[in-house]
């Protein structure tokens, strides 16, 4: 079906309300609606009966922002808002089939008092918010809660109050253009020239990870195949919960890459620091960091990464320790954050970030979905040298903090809430501890003659 906007008669509309047109300046920027004349068709029995609309006509979202003036009289403002709300579920009704969206978030504004009491108004996936604003004392009052990803009753009494103030209202024709440059830069440009930035923290990890794989192979090589576990010098876990209160050898075993090949030793020299472990989980960080680091930040890249690591880790051990079939008494190697990682993209738009372009966010998850197939079926296929455990837990780990942690604003998500800053801030402290503790264990390892390994049971 052919979607049509015409007007009812010749000539510019009104210009809005100054309170409507200071909000409106939000919806465009930062809201991502578009503008839309209240005399346009696509608005059904909505049309002609708002100062000022704002909507979106794509989309798995449909939305729409309308301000209004309430009557004068109560008993008159309760019958008025009662037809204005089952003229919206209608409205998000329709958009549901026609656009076609899966959710409709509507929010209404009524600009001036009202002391109404409104039931919710149920739907499933059509969502009504009504909100009053006062503009000549700037007070207003929540009707109905505004739905998610819509302004609240705080923004717009914050935008009366600057006029209020002496702030000078937009103009419609301001409003228009910065909508325009919103479009113009992009509701997926923003999330474009964030992928193509530079990942530094990306390559840094990837620069940590070769480093610590020449040292530990250089150790490896030096004490020969035949020494008992030589990469537990470098922090590596063997055997079961690492014994003498090491906690910090579930992060730094991470950081370790086996030589040569998966499991297989190779033979000694040169040949071993072609290691294709390394190789596979440097090119997998580069590939994941690319678009995590820029998706979600540097901060929430490194914290999800360690925080997943650690938890690869603690499923791995607790595996072996409960005897499962194919865990394994000892492992190392990055894979575990990286299935974090994999697993924070995978509920990208799900909770958080739902503003984040539909088509971006699907072929995200489509690509993590082919990923963790193959990984699980290379997994189990060579069972013997892969840690399925270290895997799956990190996976899982990393789908539940990608549940709380959002992607940044400029490609649809937030600013972190002071909370999730400082749990992952908590993480790095920690895991930095954990790599102290492991360099300090190395220097011990290094100057015990012989070196000295800990005792696992």
């Amino acid at each position: 079906m052919t979607e049509t906007a015409t007007d009812a008669g010749a000539g510019l509309p009104p210009q809005p309300p100054p309170l409507a047109r200071a909000v409106a300046l939000l919806l465009v920027t930062r809201f991502r609606l578009r503008l839309t004349d209240p005399r346009d068709s696509r608005l059904g029995e909505l049309t002609g009966g708002y100062e000022l609309v704002a909507a979106t006509w794509t989309g798995e979202r449909a939305a729409l922002v309308g301000f209004f003036h309430p009557p004068a009289d109560p008993t008159a403002q309760v019958e008025d808002l009662h037809r204005r709300i089952g003229a919206a579920l209608r409205w998000g009704d329709s958009r549901l089939a026609m656009q076609p969206a899966r959710r409709c978030d509507i929010l209404l504004v009524a600009l001036g008092p009202v002391g109404a009491q409104l039931p919710p108004a149920a739907h499933p996936a059509v969502r009504v918010g009504v909100i009053w604003a006062d503009p000549a004392t700037g007070g207003t009052g929540t009707l109905l809660p505004p739905p998610g990803g819509l302004p609240g009753a705080g923004e717009v009494r914050a935008a009366a109050r600057a006029l209020l103030g002496g702030a000078e209202a937009p103009t419609l024709a301001a409003v228009d253009l910065a909508e325009r440059e919103a479009v113009r830069g992009g509701h997926v440009a923003p999330a474009r020239r964030a992928l193509v930035a530079t990942p530094r923290l990306t390559y840094a990890l990837v620069a940590t990870f070769v480093l610590f794989f020449l040292i530990e192979n250089t150790v490896w090589q030096h004490y020969g195949f035949g020494y008992l576990y030589p990469f537990l010098g470098v922090g590596g876990i063997a055997a079961q919960v690492p014994a003498g209160g090491d906690w910090w050898r579930y992060l730094s075993t991470a950081f370790l890459h086996y030589p040569g090949g998966f499991g297989f030793w190779p033979a000694t020299g040169i040949a071993s620091y072609l290691s294709l472990h390394l190789i596979v989980n440097s090119y997998s960080t580069v590939v994941l960091g690319r678009i995590i680091e820029p998706l979600y930040g540097r901060l929430a890249l490194l914290g999800v990464f360690l925080a997943t690591a650690w938890a690869s880790s603690g499923v791995s051990v607790l595996a072996y320790t409960v005897h499962l079939p194919g865990s394994s008494p000892e492992f190392l190697g990055a894979s575990g954050g990286l299935m974090g990682l994999l697993g924070l993209l995978f509920t990208l738009g799900r909770v958080q970030g739902r503003d984040v372009p539909a088509g971006l966010a699907q072929a995200l998850r489509r690509g993590v979905l082919i990923s963790l197939a193959l990984t699980l079926v290379i997994g189990f296929t060579f069972s013997s040298v892969i840690n399925n455990y270290a895997h799956i837990g990190g996976f899982v780990t990393g789908a539940l903090i990608g549940l709380a942690i959002p992607p940044v604003r400029a490609v649809g998500g937030s600013d972190l809430a002071r909370w999730q800053r400082g749990v992952l801030l908590g993480v790095v402290a920690v895991s930095a501890v954990a790599m102290i503790l492991d360099v300090v264990n190395f220097g011990q390892f290094l100057a015990s003659n012989p070196p000295v390994l800990p005792t696992y049971g």
